[in-house]
């Protein structure tokens, strides 16, 4: 089926401007002239829509166009039922099959960031496997870009999937994927910071979500055994808070991120600075200069990164970094992908990648142990959680 990165729909759509400008200029009835004119606009329109999706890669078929109409675009859960978040248990029977194995949309109220917010957690299909029933995964914390949702990672970025298939032909470990909403809504953009006279943003994602999740999932608690990632603005967020909580994550990873804080978010009330003009604060929360400060014996987390080919900066950004951590005796993957940019095709291409490097440190590290041998299959109703 044609797609609406087709090449053929841009032909059509500039068909269509060219049929449009033709009929304005012969119609000789001034009503006819004006509809005309509307057409010529609309298929132009259309046109540049078209053309920004194909260089981001945003939509790939006509059904997430569909979606992303039909639904609420403050429900970030799209198609998996939402449950509140409990102290004690997880409610994997609200979730929807994905990948082999549950997704479940949990409505989370964090206790230290006073934040309510939606976080997605795959479960994979080990997780209900009786060969794995005294095994604690390594969970993946992944921060979305923006503007975005968690469910970008299992739309246009599917991560459930890109890890099932290489646990599958043993590319990769199993691990519990932790998704969060990472600033409040679509089109706000926080960059996963403790904002002045604003959302503790930070503190909901290394706090709140790792200790609800180690909670109540079989997980191994933050530490060796917990990755972070994300993509643009959720790269500039991985980078970060790992750095400034060595302790939490083991390993992390960078996909077309930034290395300094943007000058403001937007927010509901529009755009504002979020250290309130506070300096220091912002250095220490711009990772360069978190690195170049730290001693070089310092505990680090690992990296992992990566960049498109087209988008100069980011590459040019991510060797920067690199060469910082460098000083740290600490060589990290730059994997710069061919014939992209910053966009959904870079993120997409990466993931496998960056889930086989992921797990294997993750697994390695932790100090409990490889996962069992594959090759067991998960139990058709699921299996209960621990």
């Amino acid at each position: 089926m044609i797609g609406p990165q087709n090449i053929l729909v841009f032909l059509l759509l500039l068909l269509g401007f060219v049929a449009a400008t033709w009929w304005q200029y012969r119609a000789g009835n001034l009503a006819l002239r004006v509809v005309a004119a509307f057409c010529a606009f609309l298929t132009a329109a259309l046109f540049g829509i078209a053309a920004v999706n194909r260089y981001y890669g945003y939509y790939q078929g006509w059904t997430d166009i569909y979606r992303d109409v039909a639904d609420d675009s403050s429900t970030n859960g799209r198609g998996v039922p939402e449950v509140k978040a409990f102290s004690a248990g997880f409610p994997s029977a609200h979730g929807q099959s994905v990948a082999g194995g549950r997704l479940v949309n949990v409505r989370m109220s964090g206790r230290a960031s006073g934040l309510v917010r939606q976080v997605l957690v795959y479960l994979p299909p080990q997780y209900f496997d009786p060969g794995y029933a005294s095994y604690r995964f390594p969970a993946v914390e992944l921060l979305h870009g923006s503007p975005g949702t968690p469910t970008d990672w299992t739309r246009h970025i599917p991560a459930p999937q890109t890890l099932a298939q290489a646990v599958q032909h043993r590319r990769a470990d199993p691990a519990v994927l932790v998704m969060p909403d990472i600033s409040g809504g679509r089109r706000l953009s926080g960059q996963c910071l403790d904002a002045k006279d604003g959302p503790r943003d930070e503190t909901f994602l290394t706090r709140d979500v790792p200790g609800y999740v180690a909670a109540t999932l079989r997980v191994r608690p933050p530490g060796e055994g917990w990755g972070l990632a994300g993509y643009s603005e959720g790269g500039y967020c991985a980078a970060n808070l790992a750095l400034r909580h060595t302790r939490t994550y083991g390993v992390a990873a960078v996909l077309s991120g930034y290395f300094q804080p943007l000058p403001t978010n937007r927010t509901p009330s529009g755009r504002h600075d979020p250290f309130g003009g506070d300096g220091r604060a912002r250095d220490q929360n711009t990772p360069l200069r978190v690195l170049d400060r730290m001693a070089t014996n310092a505990h680090l987390p690992l990296f992992w990164l990566a960049s498109g080919s087209q988008a100069a900066g980011d590459t040019s950004a991510a060797r920067g970094f690199a060469a910082l951590l460098r000083a740290h005796r600490q060589v990290a993957p730059l994997t710069v992908l061919k014939g992209s940019g910053h966009d959904f095709r870079t993120w997409r291409n990466a993931l496998r990648p960056m889930f086989q490097w992921m797990t294997e440190r993750l697994t390695r590290g932790s100090g409990t142990g490889p996962a069992p041998s594959p090759g067991r299959l998960p139990r058709a109703d699921g299996g209960g959680l621990a």
